[in-house]
């Protein structure tokens, strides 16, 4: 950990996994982060104890995540085996698993830019099927996913923006942008 103000090291934090391209998001009062590692690991940090609250290996490979506007959830984006799932940000409890399955139902899509999309919902791209997804947790029990289909070659890296309406990806295979 370093600090910015004086640009000084606080210390390490062991046990994180395979940190390679890994990412991190922050709870809102910056008490917390999530580490995305790409060995599948969803790990909660503490940053005021400089420790590892919690962590699980959720996946084969994760690519990055995302945290409800509301604090309550934390979203894992996932290139192996391809999918989203969705855990409580206070005990990473699993609440939803959401397959990134297209054509014919057997192929599997790594999933990209998941970002929070504000009222309880995440939207992440597909980058092989070329969709985007919105997955609205007003219900965690039962999440309501909409599909957009043929939104353009392999969608990636996304954003919303500030008013939260929109959700744009750039598109790796073409030049261009789906909104």
């Amino acid at each position: 950990m370093v600090e910015t103000t004086g640009r000084s090291a606080l210390g390490a934090i062991e046990g994180l996994g395979d940190l390679s391209h890994a990412s991190v998001v922050y709870t809102r009062d910056a008490r917390y982060a999530f580490v995305f590692g790409r060995d599948g690991g969803l790990t909660k940090v503490d940053l005021l104890t400089r420790s590892i609250v919690n962590r699980v290996v959720q996946s084969g490979n994760s690519i990055g995540g995302a945290i409800s506007q509301d604090g309550s959830l934390v979203a894992v984006a996932n290139y192996a085996p391809g999918g989203v799932k969705v855990f409580t940000t206070d005990t990473l409890k699993l609440v939803a698993d959401i397959p990134a399955t297209w054509g014919d139902g057997s192929q599997r899509a790594k999933v990209v830019g998941l970002e929070d999309a504000a009222n309880g919902r995440f939207a992440f791209s597909l980058f092989e099927a070329g969709e985007i997804w919105v997955a609205d947790f007003a219900d965690v029990a039962k999440p309501v996913v909409t599909r957009h289909r043929n939104i353009g070659r392999q969608p990636y890296d996304a954003l919303v923006t500030p008013d939260g309406r929109y959700y744009l990806a750039g598109l790796y295979g073409e030049d261009g942008l789906a909104m």
